[in-house]
């Protein structure tokens, strides 16, 4: 698979307008847009969803929004520049184009809107368009995924000759994410059926751009969402799950007999996940396709790891066991600290505790010791047991151990609260709070972020939700 791959910093094809400070103010970096179309719930078999209208009423957040945009080739100039406007409406990060080899760059993506693609009537009708006061670019390329040449009867192009763009980005808080503009062959009189060979070769592309981060695909793919000829067992492989699916319900993008055949494709689902999708009526016989996307993961700047070296200094050695005393060292009357654990042999991370409770913080130790170690004794007798969730060493054996261990999480877990009752740090360590936090390599990391923050409250409500012991 041949793909032309530049740099964003050296391309002089991935245009860059800045528009001026007051209006890049205005439009903020948070990311969050919002859509109209209240999200739809999903049906039980996630091959047969509802056909529905698109065109709810209510508003949700997202903090990514995607548009799908075929803005058919030969309408008038004043009808192109209405669809692109309705396009650019909700401000969203990213805009997959299809269709326009010839229309200006500077309409396409004004000012505030970076562009990519590969000049020319093919490589060029797929344009990606993305915000630039959220993304930079740092690597993109144009691919090939079907190559038939011959021009189909009372036809004047290569219609089975296509290209994909692809744009890799970079987000302010650090995220990565690819986004593809594509455009499957149609099915035309004396011309094969190419759509299913080009489908396995966008998936190609798709699974060589996921080592970077998460990917999302737009484009008119030319095949009804519920015909036979849907290759699903392909787009699966692939790991390609259409918004359709993601939230269990279809319906017409445009003036094709009720058809859906535009799409917008999200992957993996463990990182990004589809919580809103509607049509927009465009001039072109095309609605333009808008999705809603939210992170299941936090920002890389909302995660820091640290790792002990077992074999180096006394300070190298103490890395992991620092970040445990330095949270509790940090916190201050008024706070709230939940330390789970098991087997707490430390006497540096007891000592911390009694300190935080004599600086009027509440500390629960809940250890999972089926028999108090030595040192988690001594802090019973310093600050009290605990049955609920108040300040105390609180024991979790049996049916409670189970369930943090079924619940999937980490070995210890800190969380830190503010005085207001906001998670502010959560700290991870894959391993006991005894002497092999030391002597052997373990790693803690700090989760700042609102998805892992949300995480641990979950876990520490499972915990609370069994008979206390």
């Amino acid at each position: 698979m041949k793909s032309h791959r530049t740099p964003s910093t050296t391309s002089p094809r991935a245009r860059r307008r800045t528009a001026a400070a007051v209006a890049v103010a205005a439009l903020g970096l948070s990311g969050l847009a919002v859509l109209g179309g209240a999200p739809v719930q999903a049906a039980d078999g996630r091959t047969a969803p509802a056909a529905t209208s698109g065109k709810a009423k209510d508003t949700v957040p997202a903090e990514v929004v995607m548009v799908q945009a075929n803005i058919k080739t030969g309408m008038t100039l004043n009808r192109f520049q209405s669809d692109v406007r309705t396009v650019l409406a909700p401000r969203p990060d990213f805009v997959t184009y299809n269709e326009v080899p010839r229309r200006n760059d500077l309409v396409l993506a004004p000012a505030g809107y970076a562009i990519w693609r590969t000049p020319g009537e093919y490589t060029g009708a797929v344009p990606v368009a993305w915000r630039e006061d959220t993304w930079t670019a740092i690597a993109q390329g144009t691919v090939r995924v079907s190559n038939y040449r011959k021009i189909p009867p009372k036809r004047h192009t290569m219609l089975g000759l296509r290209y994909a763009n692809w744009v890799t980005l970079s987000s302010v808080d650090g995220r990565t994410v690819s986004v593809v503009s594509t455009h499957v062959p149609p099915i035309v009189n004396g011309m094969p059926d190419l759509r299913r060979r080009t489908v396995k070769k966008i998936g190609a592309l798709v699974t060589e751009l996921k080592g970077s981060g998460p990917v999302l695909v737009g484009g008119d793919f030319n095949l009804h969402y519920k015909s036979a000829a849907y290759p699903r067992d392909v787009l699966t492989g692939d790991g390609m799950v259409p918004t359709y699916d993601a939230l269990g319900s279809y319906f017409p993008t445009g003036d094709h007999q009720g058809m859906t055949i535009d799409y917008i494709f999200a992957t993996p689902e463990e990182q990004i996940q589809v919580v809103d999708q509607r049509a927009v009526e465009l001039y072109s016989d095309h609605d333009a396709l808008v999705a809603g996307l939210n992170w299941t993961v936090d920002a890389p700047t909302e995660t820091t790891a640290v790792t002990n070296v077992p074999s180096g200094s006394t300070a190298e050695k103490r890395l992991v066991v620092k970040q445990v005393v330095r949270s509790l060292r940090q916190s201050v009357a008024g706070d709230t600290v939940d330390l789970v654990t098991s087997n707490l042999l430390l006497t540096k991370v007891s000592d911390a505790v009694k300190a935080a409770v004599a600086r009027g913080v509440s500390v629960r130790v809940i250890t999972r010791s089926p028999v108090l170690t030595s040192v988690e004794q001594g802090l019973a007798a310093a600050i009290g047991t605990t049955t609920g969730t108040g300040t105390g060493v609180r024991q979790c054996v049996d049916v409670c151990a189970q369930t943090w261990a079924d619940a999937g999480a980490p070995t210890t877990m800190l969380l830190h609260l503010a005085a207001t009752g906001a998670p502010t740090l959560r700290v991870d360590v894959n391993g006991v709070l005894d002497r092999t936090a030391v002597t052997s390599t373990r790693s803690a990391t700090l989760r700042t972020g609102n998805i892992g923050l949300a995480q641990a409250q979950d876990y520490l409500a499972r915990l609370d939700s069994t008979t206390p012991q």
